[in-house]
Formats: structure tokens, C-alpha cells, sequence
């Protein structure tokens, strides 16, 4: 069975005066480096095994041929 090859995941923090939960990542972005929003911190952890991270979500965006492992 195959699986998903090593990911990196990054954390941001944004921190913002208003409610950002319909504001969108790209959005966020922007404001974080316009100055209308702060960045706090950003770390980034290397995820041997993407599909048992508790904030993996399915995404079938990894699912090209190169980006799957056969199981040892």
C-alpha cells in the first residue's frame, strides 16, 4: 500500500483587529505583509506521515504519481 511522501507543514500566526474567519489565506497574507495585519511567529516541522497529522485534511492535492511511497 502506498502513502504519502514526507511533507513540510508551516504554521503562521496572523494576529488582526477583526474577526478573519472569512477572509482568505491569500487575503491574509497580503495584510500580514501591508502592515494591516501582524506576524507573529511562523515555524515550519517536517511530517514523516502526512495522513496521521491530526491538521492533514485528505486534500488530493499531493496525489500526482511522484508524490506516493511504497509501504516498508
Amino acid at each position: 500500500m502506498a502513502k504519502t511522501k514526507p511533507l513540510y507543514k508551516t504554521t503562521v500566526i496572523i494576529w488582526s483587529e477583526y474577526d478573519t474567519s472569512e477572509t482568505s489565506l491569500e487575503d491574509l497574507g497580503r495584510e500580514a505583509t501591508q502592515g494591516d495585519a501582524y506576524c507573529s511567529k511562523s515555524t515550519c516541522d517536517a511530517v514523516q506521515n502526512p495522513k496521521q497529522d491530526p491538521d492533514w485534511d485528505g486534500t488530493e492535492f499531493f496525489d500526482g504519481p511522484d508524490d506516493w511511497m511504497e509501504e516498508e
